[in-house]
């Protein structure tokens, strides 16, 4: 069917006009996916002094000093060259809640000629005031003519509920930075969609929403593809005009038949080549996603903990306790947090290591009874400051092949998990039952239960059920991802089923620890 397309292009006029349009317009759309995706990478690089997302307002003078760091940091990647920078005149820090503007010059003596502040001020509230997509990019560059020949290119940082606490911001000259976007440096090949044209100085141009040209130029004769752009770029239209002999491929030339054939080829590639750049654009956006909420759960995660123990601290520190019961209460909130803050950190270098060297764990025979005791001890606070209870379902002699310490994390974690998405008042039972030659641990709630269709995604990293997207749960995402790795490191898996009645049970199945026989009496000899 390739060949045939091919060979039906090139013998017909109407059809060759066609290809031509639809090759301009493919143009278009993966020059703007270019363009899109650099912007990010350069916004990103460029605010990346300004620290993860803030999870409550910041303090009035760290907007000014982060500016000031931003600026700082132009400077010397202006002065250095080894980095890709965007044409930066000034950076502005917006706070949201105070609705304060601060300004810094990236050139000292260009202090005079800045922005107007109440521009800046209302472009900013704009963006801060706009409804969150799911669609929308971190990053977006904005083209308002009160700003003559600038633009402003923005992020918004918001707090765990989607709240925007401030807005930072670059001033640039609208042509330079475009120039940035869609031209590539002369020592690299020309800027192509997927190999199939090449782009002159008449092929590109791009205008604002009113219509007005900020950059390039188009030639007369030309058959044009538009795009309205979107993600960062929204709110702009790329135009891109092509002729013929810009097409890099004889794809509207006639052949041989021969020819045809590397033609098929070659236009299958393309279709490959294609849907494997969108599929890696898709997964490096859904990758960025995942690491802003990992940054975002990380930091709730940390902060609550510190949080009490901080506090717990200080009355104790200061003798300011009323009481023996309420100091034990207080020491007893330091030992949770501080066991808190430990499961967080050894689930995090776990996982980060499991990705540098494979995990090997100590397999040994353990008993099953300790394991379930272990684990209640260690959870035993939080399980009570949940106003939740815990039990183990029956005693057990059962002994299964695994890491003692790593098979106790893991339980720990689905007890966790347990805690952060069950019901109010929820009894956890921890529980063993051998089948054959393995032994399976189970930790069952009374919780909403997890859909069939999601019970084998939520042990991806990073991964939350849909209606837990938009709720005040947090987390680093790796507490189920952990248990997975854990399990398989100790020859066994993992998995999540409907538990009998309400809730959910978790199942880790290892190897069960081989019996040892008695050994035979030895007759005496006399």
């Amino acid at each position: 069917m390739t060949v045939f397309a091919g060979v039906s292009t090139i013998h017909d006029g109407g059809q060759q006009r066609t290809t031509l349009s639809l090759v301009t317009q493919a143009t278009a759309m993966h020059l703007s996916a270019l363009a899109s995706a650099r912007l990010e990478r350069l916004a990103f690089e460029a605010f990346a002094p300004a620290g993860p997302i803030a999870a409550s307002p910041p303090a009035p003078a760290i907007g000014q000093a982060t500016i000031d760091l931003l600026v700082r940091r132009q400077r010397d990647g202006i002065a250095c060259a080894c980095r890709e920078v965007l044409p930066v005149s000034h950076f502005f820090h917006y706070d949201a809640v105070r609705r304060t503007l601060d300004i810094a010059a990236v050139d000292s003596q260009a202090r005079s000629a800045g922005p107007d502040e109440r521009i800046l001020t209302e472009i900013a509230r704009r963006e801060a005031e706009a409804d969150r997509a799911i669609s929308n990019s971190a990053s977006r560059i904005i083209a308002d003519d009160r700003l003559g020949t600038n633009g402003v290119v923005a992020l918004v940082q918001r707090d765990d509920r989607g709240t925007a606490l401030a807005v930072y911001g670059m001033v640039a000259n609208m042509h330079d930075a475009l120039s940035a976007l869609f031209e590539r440096s002369p020592q690299r090949s020309a800027i192509d969609s997927a190999g199939l044209t090449r782009l002159d100085s008449l092929s590109l141009e791009v205008r604002a929403v009113n219509g007005e040209v900020l950059f390039g130029t188009l030639g007369t004769g030309r058959a044009r593809g538009v795009v309205h752009l979107g993600g960062p770029l929204r709110g702009l239209q790329l135009t891109i005009a092509i002729t013929p002999r810009l097409v890099a491929s004889p794809l509207l030339e006639p052949h041989s038949p021969l020819r045809l054939w590397h033609l098929g080829a070659l236009l299958a590639a393309t279709i490959v080549v294609l849907t494997v750049a969108a599929t890696a654009s898709r997964r490096e956006l859904l990758l960025a996603r995942a690491r802003s909420d990992f940054i975002a759960g990380v930091s709730h995660d940390l902060r609550m903990p510190l949080a009490q123990i901080l506090i717990a601290s200080e009355t104790l520190t200061l003798q300011r306790e009323r009481n023996e019961n309420e100091r034990l209460s207080l020491a007893s909130s330091i030992v949770r947090e501080t066991r808190r803050l430990m499961a967080l950190v050894d689930n995090v270098l776990l996982f980060s290591r499991s990705g540098a060297v494979e995990l090997e764990p100590m397999l040994r025979a353990v008993p099953v009874g300790e394991l379930l005791s272990e684990t209640t001890d260690a959870v035993r606070l939080a399980v009570e400051d949940a106003g939740q209870t815990i039990r183990v379902a029956q005693s057990t002699t059962q002994m299964v092949m695994g890491d003692r310490r790593l098979v106790r994390q893991a339980l720990v974690n689905l007890v966790d998990n347990a805690l952060k998405y069950g019901a109010p008042g929820q009894r956890i039972t921890l529980g063993a039952e051998q089948s054959g030659t393995t032994v399976r641990l189970t930790v069952q709630d009374e919780g909403p239960g997890i859909p069939e269709s999601e019970r084998d995604r939520i042990f991806e990293p990073y991964a939350r059920l849909d209606h837990d997207q938009v709720s005040e749960r947090t987390g680093s995402g790796l507490g189920l991802a952990v248990v997975r790795q854990i399990a398989e490191a100790c020859k066994g898996r993992v998995w999540v089923e409907a538990a009998p009645g309400r809730g959910a049970r978790a199942v880790m199945e290892l190897q069960a620890a081989p019996t040892m026989e008695p050994f035979a009496a030895t007759p005496e000899i006399a």
